[in-house]
Order: structure tokens, then C-alpha cells, then sequence
């Protein structure tokens, strides 16, 4: 298990260029790039009070993190979410629609929790369309449907925006360690830079892949992954992949990545997840210890 140790000396330093980018808007990107220089001190200071211990990446260039369920809890995120937008489909179609919308989307709100289903494991469009398909068994007609689910189903969660760990100090600690930092989620761009903002750490990040990003091919296709290596210039051997879906851990396999990584923060279980990872962690806060202490290189596949 990881150290949960955390030291509050700051980052040592060096100079940080995020390269957030929208697939096939190359003006965007470097309009954001220009926004998003960083300047940090000068990493060869060897006071104490201006660095992290460092430790041994162990050939770990890149981690390319999930967000919902593997850096923010999915459940208080999410179960806000799905009782609005029953609450809106049901009054927009007068059915009771609510137990099978419910159960398309993977959440039980009687336990409170979401588990594996198109909430956890798709995009937008892809939880809209399971959501119209399931209108249509209630005898809505197909584009009655797709236009009701476009106005209830919101884009946004209403729900908080609850980090399971200190993510600061995380991804200042995997920086320590020459290790670049990249999110790939389903979710929208315009609610993950917002989060990622508010939370602080959208400085430390190398590169944000989202659902809603032009050219986009979900997970578990291995398209974004293949993708943030090639613009970051890593190596697939180099990286890893830390989520807590099917989809997160099999978008590495595919993607012929040095190792998947699965967490128990989100709606994974032991059980389901044990076939398509590497390792299992409690939390992301236990990552630095699993990269310096467990993987060594005899871990490198292919």
C-alpha cells in the first residue's frame, strides 16, 4: 500500500507547458497553450523548504488518469445528476419512466451508488441514446425520444466536485518524479477544465483529453492514449493508465501500454475489474509508492 505521508513542502521546479488540446483545432490549442505557462523555481535548489523528495519513476514517463471515479468520488458527483434528469423525463413524457432509466444509467438510488452501466462508461452522446432507446420501450417514438433526452438529460453534473485525496500534492509528488500527467475522460470539456480549475491542479496537467473533443473515439478504444503519447512524446512503454471502469483499464491493455492501474474510488469493484488490470490501489494517493516501490522493470510487457 501506498504512504499516505504528505509533506507540505512545495514543488521543485522547472518550467511547465500544458498542452490541453482539442483534437483538430490546432489555434485552439496553442491559444490555451500560451494561457497555461507555468513558471515554477529553479529545480536545482537544493533547500528543503522549496523541494520534494524525489523517487525512482522506474521508467514511468506518463499517467494518464481518469477523473470521475478515479481523481473525484463518481457518486457524489453523479447521484445528483441522475435523480434530476429522471425528474425531468418524467415530466416531460408523463411516464414512469424513472426504475428503467435508472438501471440503463447504472445507478441504484436506493443504495445511493452508481456501479457499471453507460453513466460510468460513456460519453454524453452514448448515455443519450441509451436514454432514448429506453424511452422507446415505454412507446415514446424514436424522434419524440432523442428530442426529449437532448432537453432533460443536462450536459453538466450538479452534484460537488469531491477530490479523493489531496491531488495537489499528488501531482506534485509524480511531477517530482519526471513524470508528465495527463487526463482522459468522457466528460465534457468546458465542466472538466472548470473542475480541474477549481480544484487547482489544471497547472500541473500535460495534456486533457474529453469526451466532447473533436475526433474523439471513447474508451476503451485505445485512440486517446495512443494520442496523448504521441503528443507528449512518450512512450507506450513509458505510460500507464489509472482508472476505475473496464473501459479505463482496457483502453491501456489495447493500447499496449506498460501497465493498467485500478482503483477502488469509483464504481469498479475487485471482481469485476481483476481481469484487465495490472494492480489494484485503494486510492490515486497511493501511485507514487506503487510507481517507486512495486513496478520495476521486470513489469514491462511486450
Amino acid at each position: 500500500m501506498a504512504s499516505r505521508d504528505r509533506k507540505t513542502t512545495p514543488f521543485p521546479c522547472f518550467l511547465l507547458i500544458l498542452p490541453f488540446f482539442v483534437f483538430a483545432d490546432r489555434h485552439s490549442h496553442d491559444e490555451m497553450l500560451r494561457e497555461n505557462v507555468v513558471i515554477f523555481t529553479d529545480p536545482s535548489s537544493t533547500n528543503s523548504t522549496n523541494c520534494l523528495m524525489t523517487s525512482s519513476n522506474n521508467g514511468v514517463k506518463l499517467v494518464i488518469f481518469d477523473k470521475d471515479g478515479t481523481l473525484l468520488d463518481f457518486n457524489k458527483m453523479w447521484l445528483p445528476w441522475a435523480a434530476n434528469t429522471v425528474r425531468l423525463l418524467e415530466a416531460a413524457t408523463k411516464l414512469p419512466v424513472g426504475p428503467a432509466v435508472y438501471k440503463t444509467l447504472g445507478v441504484d438510488p436506493v443504495k445511493a451508488k452508481v456501479s457499471m452501466g453507460c453513466l460510468a462508461e460513456k460519453t454524453l452522446t452514448g448515455v443519450r441514446e441509451d436514454v432514448a432507446l429506453t424511452l422507446q420501450t415505454f412507446g415514446v417514438n424514436p424522434i419524440e425520444a432523442a428530442a426529449i433526452v437532448e432537453g432533460c438529460v443536462p450536459e453538466a453534473s450538479t452534484g460537488a466536485t469531491a477530490p479523493v485525496c489531496d491531488l495537489i500534492f499528488l501531482f506534485q509528488t509524480l511531477k517530482a518524479m519526471g513524470i508528465k500527467l495527463a487526463v482522459c475522460t468522457a466528460d465534457s470539456r468546458t465542466a472538466t477544465m472548470e473542475q480541474m480549475r477549481m480544484l487547482g491542479v489544471a497547472r500541473l496537467l500535460d495534456d486533457i483529453v474529453c469526451g466532447n473533443d473533436v475526433g474523439v473515439i471513447p474508451k476503451p478504444s485505445p485512440h486517446c492514449a495512443m494520442h496523448i503519447c504521441k503528443r507528449l512524446g512518450v512512450d507506450l512503454k513509458a505510460t500507464i493508465m489509472v482508472g476505475d471502469t473496464i473501459a479505463d483499464l482496457k483502453m491501456g491493455r489495447v493500447a499496449g501500454l506498460r501497465a493498467s492501474v485500478a482503483v477502488m474510488t469509483g464504481v469498479g469493484t475487485r471482481e469485476t475489474l481483476k481481469e484487465y488490470t495490472d494492480y489494484f490501489l485503494e486510492d490515486v494517493s497511493e501511485l507514487p509508492n506503487l510507481i517507486s516501490n512495486v513496478m520495476n522493470e521486470d513489469t514491462k510487457r511486450g
